[in-house]
């Protein structure tokens, strides 16, 4: 993959597309739910396995629309397992899936989780 961190972000993004969720290349201000959105990982940006290349990781936030508990588990599994399947099918690297807790959005509880993927890139800005 090329190296610019916001074509990386746009393409987890679409990488999503078909799971109908409301996709942020950021962290939203106000997010309309269900939705995800995509933060830099930790470590964000590490050496790679080659010279010249590097790895880099995103954190990719799933988020459920307000419900109880019975309706927002399986909502939740549902988009771990699709976004699972279309991430990696995009050649991202899932390297875990965080367990799932609930957060405030927009005065509603949701339930989320974060999956953590990677990529190897290398930069070329400058050269």
């Amino acid at each position: 993959m090329s190296g610019d961190l916001l074509v990386l972000r746009e393409d987890l993004v679409d990488s999503l597309a078909g799971l109908d969720l409301n996709t942020y290349t950021h962290i939203p201000g106000r997010m309309a739910l269900p939705g995800a959105f995509v933060m830099a990982g930790s470590p964000y940006i590490e050496q790679g396995q080659t010279f010249g290349e590097r790895t880099v990781r995103f954190e990719v936030v799933l988020c459920t629309q307000q419900g109880d508990n019975a309706s927002e588990t399986p909502a939740l599994d549902e988009l771990i397992e699709g976004a699972q399947a279309r991430l990696e099918a995009a050649g991202w690297q899932v390297e875990q899936i965080s367990q799932p807790y609930t957060q405030s959005f927009n005065n509603a509880q949701g339930l989320v989780t974060a999956i953590t993927v990677t990529t190897d890139v290398t930069f070329t800005q400058g050269v």
